[in-house]
């Protein structure tokens, strides 16, 4: 893939934290970092090193680890330290196929709920996307990338919904970095992003149940052939 970046270090772009609900601060903030493609598939999250990032001491931090580590957001990897989980062609296919299914049903759940506002919000969304990458920020183009999709399935479900589709996005997210410095990949991924916001400003989520599908479908390819390619394994048809 071209013009791949290089990854980012494990405590670097995490914010100080105030002193109260240190844990939860702490834990939410890993957490959607890992989802929105911050951290790299194998990079290990010391205590120490996130607490200094973060500015507190190592007892909410390792508590927040451990939070983390039972929705098997982080393994148990080389020397006892947690680590992002890998993920192998079978279990990717697995959990790409189960996207499919929630996600779709996410965006056509939505469909009622989204109005002008939500509509206005997501081309934001949809305008960073664009602006990173002619930045060359893929940073900047993942956060928006999450932050598009969970505004779209949290007015479908703040419930059980929305919690599948978070703990399928722990597993994913660090992947989408692979593919993020693949300029053909971004700039198709903003056309199927623009057609689901016209998809749902029209009213048609069958049109953007398409989108959603059409979506993880590429990620899935381009991904698929990345293991394939750096893991010796035959790609999954």
């Amino acid at each position: 893939m071209a013009n791949r970046m290089d990854w980012p270090t494990e405590s670097r772009g995490l914010e100080t934290v105030e002193r109260a609900t240190l844990q939860e601060q702490i834990y939410r903030q890993l957490r959607d970092r890992i989802m929105s493609g911050f951290f790299q598939p194998g990079q290990a999250l010391s205590t120490r090193s996130v607490a200094e990032a973060v500015g507190v001491s190592v007892m909410p931090v390792r508590d927040a680890l451990r939070r983390l580590e039972v929705e098997n957001a982080l393994v148990v990897g080389h020397n006892r330290a947690l680590e992002i989980p890998r993920l192998d062609i079978e279990t990717l296919r697995e959990i790409s196929a189960t996207r499919i299914a929630l996600e779709g049903l996410a965006v056509e759940r939505a469909q009622s709920a989204l109005g002008p506002a939500d509509f206005g919000l997501l081309q934001e969304y949809c305008g960073t996307m664009a602006a990173s990458i002619r930045a060359g920020d893929i940073d900047g183009y993942l956060g928006a990338n999450w932050a598009f999709h969970s505004h779209i399935y949290r007015r479908a479900s703040d419930g059980i919904l929305l919690s599948f589709i978070e703990s399928l996005w722990l597993r994913m997210g660090p992947y989408f970095r692979l593919t993020a410095g693949d300029r053909t990949h971004l700039d198709n991924a903003m056309i199927i992003h623009h057609d689901i916001v016209r998809a749902l400003e029209k009213g048609d989520a069958a049109s953007a149940r398409s989108g959603i599908v059409a979506d993880i479908e590429a990620a899935t390819g381009d991904l698929n052939e990345w293991l394939a390619s750096n893991t010796g394994s035959a790609a999954v048809s």
